[in-house]
């Protein structure tokens, strides 16, 4: 036992354990040879952060010897889940990070696909958001905040990370404890998060921001911000900031990334997966990560599946919280309520019609010149739109020749572009399907892109192909 360092005996523990679970054959396999992660995030944001930390943590336990790390930012992480889901069984093995962002998402949207079309592998964390404003700005502290939030009567600006995500869900929930409209109150989210959202409170356009303590960490010059309170239960080591309830606000709420797997895979190589990550999690490196963002331990694996079900209710509840944003009617009542209120009615009725009359002379008045403004538009529309495809063409064609692409590659990537598969392009120039997903090869690496997806996103983007 002497022999065996402290990291391969936890990953052989954590391997015997899976093999009493139901995973034969995989105590052998104590390495594994690629593996890809998908990110439903940009760069830098929370789910990559995630992302970046197991990677780290499977290349240092020496589990993994290949690791691939692919992006798909937007909705929230919907348009991953999406991808990811329609996908068919991955080649290598792959894993996918999940949280709560995406959970509120599904809900805000209604959207077809949720986390419960993958298969959960393990609770990575757990997380405490921060309500955090500029030190130069109106606000010193929690209680000159909810102060604000119940008087002021025009709407708050706040500012955080993808609309649906937990950011959003703090703001909904803190109105519901405390009663109020959430129709007076602005979300103003920030796909990518992190450092935007920073960018926008300095900006000085929004009072109030709230993001997860990890995102807190690509704020630039933080010294520039205060720390209002913490969502957590419990404060954060090293955050000197009372918690909501600390603050008379019976609210605790966790932010939390996790790791799931396509339902497509094999129960071989989702057991593989579970354990894989079982070692990983069981590490002093992974232990080292939860210190350095700020992390709490995540929960037992038994208790990932509640865990989401439990977000899931909670998203669902939020997004559908509203109250009317009331005033009070009592001078309004006291009039109504008077010897006056026949006179008003009949001078209210009076100025209805006289209003009905005026706008039917001025719609008669104005339906032929209508007709022919639009039917202008209309044209001016056309030429415009004729003119812009022809531009995006041609800038398309000068791109595909910088890339020195021959006759056929050119043909083939219009092919590409246009979405039809290799069988039909090969159908259409009376070659074989290898070749052409030869050429396809030759275009990707000449063009500096990985896939299709990426081939065609770059005009997507750049030209609004």
């Amino acid at each position: 036992m002497s022999a065996i360092s402290g990291r391969r005996f936890l990953t052989a523990l954590a391997m015997m354990l899976a093999m009493l679970l139901g995973a034969p054959g995989l105590l052998a396999q104590d390495r594994m040879p690629q593996l890809e992660i998908v990110v439903p995030g940009s760069p830098g944001g929370g789910f990559d952060k995630n992302a970046q930390a197991l990677a780290r943590v499977l290349r240092s336990e020496g589990l993994v010897d290949k690791i691939d790390i692919r992006y798909s930012p937007g909705a929230g992480g919907l348009i991953a889940l999406a991808q990811f889901v329609g996908e068919p069984a991955p080649d290598v093995p792959t894993i996918f990070i999940g949280g709560t962002t995406i959970l509120g998402a599904a809900a805000q949207n209604r959207s077809v696909v949720s986390l419960d079309d993958l298969a959960p592998i393990a609770q990575l964390n757990r997380i405490g958001l921060i309500i955090v404003t500029r030190r130069d700005g109106p606000v010193d502290s929690l209680a000159e905040l909810l102060t604000l939030m119940r008087n002021k009567t025009e709407r708050i600006e706040w500012v955080g990370g993808s609309p649906g995500s937990k950011d959003e869900m703090l703001l909904i929930a803190l109105a519901k404890k405390l009663g109020l409209p959430r129709e007076r109150f602005t979300f103003i989210g920030n796909p990518g998060g992190g450092g935007v959202v920073g960018e926008r409170l300095l900006d000085g356009h929004h009072l109030v921001a709230a993001t997860s303590f990890e995102e807190f960490e690509a704020f630039a010059n933080r010294d520039k911000f205060r720390i209002l309170a913490v969502s957590s239960a419990t404060a954060i080591p090293g955050v000197d900031a009372p918690t909501l309830r600390d603050g008379g606000i019976d609210l605790a709420m966790d932010d939390w990334k996790g790791v799931f797997a396509s339902r497509k895979a094999s129960p071989d190589e989702l057991a593989q997966l579970r354990v894989l990550v079982a070692a990983a999690l069981a590490s002093p490196a992974w232990r080292a990560e939860l210190v350095r963002h700020g992390w709490a331990a995540p929960a037992q694996p038994e208790a990932f599946a509640q865990i989401i079900e439990a977000g899931k209710r909670e998203a669902e509840d939020l997004a559908s919280y509203t109250v009317p944003n009331r005033r009070s009617d009592s001078a309004v009542r006291e009039i109504l309520d008077g010897p006056w209120r026949y006179f008003l009615y009949a001078i209210s009725v009076a100025l209805v019609l006289m209003l009905i009359a005026l706008f039917e002379e001025r719609k008669a008045r104005r339906r032929k010149h209508e007709v022919l403004a639009k039917e202008q538009e209309l044209e001016a529309i056309r030429d415009r739109t004729a003119e812009q495809a022809s531009g995006e063409r041609t800038e398309i064609s000068r791109q595909l020749g910088e890339w020195g692409l021959s006759t056929a590659e050119i043909d083939i990537a219009w092919m590409i572009l246009k979405g039809l598969q290799f069988k039909e392009i090969a159908g259409a120039r009376g070659t074989s399907e290898r070749t052409v997903r030869q050429q396809a090869q030759t275009i990707y690496a000449k063009s500096g892109m990985a896939n299709r997806t990426e081939f065609a996103a770059h005009f997507l983007e750049s030209y609004r192909f």
